[in-house]
């Protein structure tokens, strides 16, 4: 009975959360405002005095349905996200992995703080960044294909996995099917691949 007054508090934030993002409800589909204005069905609304607005127009005049900013603000609120060598640990564990620090392996490819873990046999390595900006500027220097790092051979066997999240760079030097779906769940698509 617990777990699912758990899970229905869960649904609920779940639902007020979504309703904060897209709002509730946009006042120019149809019907009528407050102050008597009607809708016409394309979306546009018309005025005592014979004026349709777009329904691409905010009432401050800015574009409403400029989903590329709102994209850039997100995009920039989880770059600035603070992920740590500790919180990809912490998730992959929590998701039935056994990871382990690998001593000994560090390649200092990158500007980072770099931490490393084994990952099954395979080297996971964490770049840590101070600043979106540096991690950037560090991820424009992967080569297409991940082999090479500001033009220098990395010396790897296989192409490597990147990702991304908030300030930290993850590489990932292995090809196990189940890792990499963890990864794309947790991380996105491969920066390079």
């Amino acid at each position: 009975m617990r777990r699912k007054s758990i899970l229905l508090l869960f649904l609920a934030a779940l639902v007020i959360f979504s309703l904060t993002l897209i709002g509730c409800g946009n006042r120019y589909r149809t019907g009528a405002d407050n102050n008597g204005t009607t809708r016409n069905n394309a979306g546009g609304m018309e005025g005592t005095n014979g004026f349709t607005r777009d329904n691409a127009w905010d009432d401050d005049g800015t574009n409403a349905n400029n989903s590329d900013a709102t994209r850039d603000k997100l995009k920039a609120t989880a770059d600035s996200i603070k992920y740590s060598a500790v919180n990809f640990a912490d998730d992959l564990r929590n998701s039935g992995y056994n990871l382990t620090e690998s001593a000994n392996t560090k390649k200092n490819y990158f500007k980072g703080n770099e931490t490393d873990y084994l990952l099954g046999g395979d080297v996971v390595r964490l770049y840590e960044y101070g600043s979106p900006a540096e991690l950037e500027g560090d991820i424009n220097r992967i080569a297409p294909g991940g082999m090479s790092i500001h033009g220098t051979d990395a010396n790897y066997t296989r192409s490597p996995y990147y990702y991304r999240k908030g300030n930290t760079l993850i590489m990932y030097e292995g090809n196990e099917p189940a890792y990499i779906d963890e990864f794309r769940n947790n991380y996105g698509n491969a920066i390079t691949r």
